[in-house]
């Protein structure tokens, strides 16, 4: 049910929609979170909730399209830059952080969404061959990166004493530069 513009209290039902969905998600996986528990955590009616979004999966849906709207001004920011990767991963791990409840969340099993499968096509958008290679190995190369950013981001979110993202971001972008070298960005539009 996307609206194109929303006024303020609208957006703010919808983010403490978000808010608590996450939150109540932290303990069950969501087919097991009915609307009658969010709208009791977000203290909102059923008719509220059924106004903004038709079920609790077009709810998360949401907080996803939102994360890859961010994603993508991230991405838009630094493409062209020196050392692009670098500052995208940087930025992408300063939003990951600042927002370390929902993306537990995310990558949790009581998401029911496949972080692998649906970050990898997110990544494939991004990634180009060159003349050289096929469209396989860009699929191959994208999976590589997510498989082992994934895993890197959930050990590092769930220590309290992790290290700067930044340092992450150099970290990773020092890991995967060999291996994907031969990749560019697709110019986005």
């Amino acid at each position: 049910m996307p609206v194109k513009s929303l006024d303020r209290r609208a957006r703010m039902t919808r983010e403490i929609l978000k808010q608590s969905l996450v939150e109540l998600m932290k303990e069950k996986p969501i087919h097991e979170i009915s609307i009658k528990k969010i709208c009791e955590t977000a203290d909102i009616n059923r008719s509220t909730f059924y106004h903004h979004y038709d079920s609790q999966f077009e709810l998360f849906s949401d907080i996803l399209n939102d994360i890859g709207k961010d994603f993508t001004e991230i991405i838009k920011k630094h493409n062209t830059s020196p050392n692009w990767m670098q500052h995208i991963l940087a930025d992408a791990f300063t939003y990951i952080e600042n927002r370390r409840e929902t993306f537990l969340v995310i990558l949790s099993e009581n998401s029911g969404f496949s972080v692998g499968e649906n970050l990898t096509q997110y990544v494939e958008r991004f990634v180009n061959t060159t003349t050289e290679s096929s469209s396989e190995i860009a699929k191959y190369c994208a999976q590589f990166a997510t498989a082992g950013m994934t895993s890197v981001v959930w050990q590092w979110l769930n220590k309290e004493d992790r290290m700067p993202a930044k340092d992450l971001a150099e970290m990773i972008s020092h890991l995967l530069l060999p291996s994907i070298g031969r990749f560019t960005l697709f110019p986005l539009q």
